[in-house]
């Protein structure tokens, strides 16, 4: 129960820093911009400090997904959960920005970062477990 109470706050922090604020921009202020200036398809053409927190936010994830669901312990199901939901945050920001005007960028990058994140927290896991046992 602890473990999904976590688990819960976790997503909506993930949640609150990448999807809020939403700002609701008038149309006509919105069709000053083309919608495909806030896709950035180049990938590792980032800040360095971006691709790092964006490394960082998702290794929770894969730590408490193997801990929460037993088959998930992979790294092929780690790293399609992390692409996941990476993408389903990627894809809100887009709806978001073309619904509501709402300026937030959706970035190759933080695809791969994210997942990134998602299978060095796997990694933790996995030393964390190996050291655990090796104590006992």
């Amino acid at each position: 129960m602890v473990t999904v109470s976590i688990f819960l706050l976790y997503a909506l922090s993930v949640v609150a820093v990448t999807i809020f604020p939403i700002v609701v921009r008038p149309p006509e202020a919105r069709w000053d911009v083309p919608w495909w200036i806030v896709v950035h398809w180049v990938p590792f053409r980032v800040e360095a400090l971006s691709f790092l927190l964006n490394v960082v936010m998702f290794v929770p994830l894969g730590v408490l997904v193997p801990v929460l669901w037993r088959g998930a312990d992979s790294t092929r199901r780690t790293v399609a959960v992390s692409l996941a939901a990476s993408t389903a945050i990627e894809l809100t920001q887009l709806v978001l920005w073309l619904t509501l005007g709402s300026f937030r960028t959706v970035d190759v990058n933080d695809l791969i970062a994210n997942t990134a994140g998602g299978l060095a927290g796997l990694m933790l896991l996995r030393v964390a477990q190996r050291a655990l046992h090796a104590r006992m």
